[in-house]
C-alpha cells in the first residue's frame, strides 16, 4: 500500500463550510470572498442538494471576471438553490485519496465533497493532495510537474491591462513579473475585485492588487518540499525559476496528477 491508498478521511477537512438552499447568492459570494474558496455546498438537514461556486454566480451575474459573460438572468434576490449546479461530484470517506484526485482532474475542480453512508461531512481539496505529497516525502522533481508556457505581466503594467490580458490569453492566472523575476499572481478573484475599482485606481499598477500568495522554487527541488511549504503558506501558485528566471508554474492540480498517478 502506498500513500496514494491512504482513505480520503486521513486528509479531508473535520468540518464542512455549507449554505443552505435558502441562502441569497449575493450572501454566498460574500461567504467564498471572506473564505477565500471558489465553492460552498448546498445542503439541508444533512442532506447534499448542490454545490455554489464563482462560475455559477457569474453566470447569474452576481459578480463578473474577464472572458465570461452572463447567461442567465440576474441574481438580485435569487437563492443558492436557484444558482447551485447538480449533480455534485462526490467521494466517499473511505476511498483512497488517488479516487479523490482523479475526480479532481476529470471534472477540474479543487475541491470534492466527501461523503460517508451518503452524508456530507467534509470536503478534500487539491491543497490537501499537497499535504500528501508532503507527508509521503515525494522526491520527484518540480521540474516534472510544471507547466512550461506561462503567461506574464509587468509589475507596472495598469490594473486595466492585467483585466484586458486576462481576458485575451484565457487563463485562469497572470504571473506578475519584475524583469524576469516572478513577484506575485493576478487571478480571476483579483480580476473581481478590479471590476469594483473606479477608473482611476484601475489605472494604477497591478502590483496594487496581485495576490502574493504563491513561493519560488528551483525546478529541481523534490515535490515534497515544495508542496510543503505551499501548504504551510497556503500558496495558489508554485512559481519554478532556474538562474533566476521563470521557467514555469505549477498549482495543486498539478499536485493532484502526482496523488493520482497519471504521470
Amino acid at each position: 500500500m502506498t500513500f496514494v491508498d491512504s482513505p480520503v478521511q486521513a486528509y479531508r477537512s473535520k468540518s464542512l463550510f455549507h449554505v443552505s438552499p435558502e441562502t441569497k447568492a449575493e450572501e454566498v459570494l460574500r461567504e467564498l470572498q471572506e473564505r477565500g474558496i471558489s465553492s460552498l455546498p448546498v445542503v439541508r438537514d444533512d442532506v447534499l442538494l448542490g454545490i455554489v461556486s464563482i462560475t455559477d454566480l457569474a453566470r447569474v451575474g452576481c459578480m463578473t471576471f474577464p472572458g465570461f459573460v452572463a447567461t442567465g438572468p440576474s441574481g438580485d434576490g435569487r437563492n443558492a438553490e436557484q444558482v447551485m449546479t447538480t449533480p455534485v461530484v462526490t467521494v466517499d470517506d473511505q476511498d483512497p485519496l488517488w479516487r479523490a484526485a482523479r475526480k479532481m482532474l476529470e471534472h477540474h475542480i479543487h475541491r470534492v465533497v466527501v461523503t460517508r453512508e451518503d452524508k456530507p461531512v467534509g470536503l478534500i481539496a487539491t491543497r490537501d493532495m499537497m499535504a500528501a505529497v508532503r507527508d509521503a516525502r515525494v522526491e520527484r522533481k518540480l521540474a516534472d510537474v510544471v507547466t512550461r508556457h506561462v503567461e506574464t505581466i509587468d509589475v507596472d503594467a495598469s490594473i486595466d491591462r492585467a483585466v484586458a490580458a486576462l481576458a485575451e490569453s484565457n487563463v485562469r492566472g497572470l504571473v506578475v513579473v519584475d524583469g524576469e523575476w516572478p513577484v506575485g499572481v493576478f487571478t480571476r478573484l483579483e480580476a473581481i475585485y478590479a471590476q469594483s475599482l473606479p477608473a482611476g485606481l484601475r489605472a494604477q499598477a497591478v502590483e496594487h492588487i496581485m495576490s502574493y500568495e504563491t513561493i519560488c522554487f528551483d525546478q529541481s527541488t523534490p515535490l515534497y518540499r515544495v508542496a510543503g511549504h505551499a501548504v504551510a503558506m497556503a500558496a495558489r501558485r508554485i512559481l519554478a525559476v532556474e538562474d533566476r528566471k521563470l521557467v514555469g508554474v505549477a498549482t495543486g492540480f498539478d499536485l493532484a496528477r502526482v496523488v493520482a498517478d497519471v504521470w
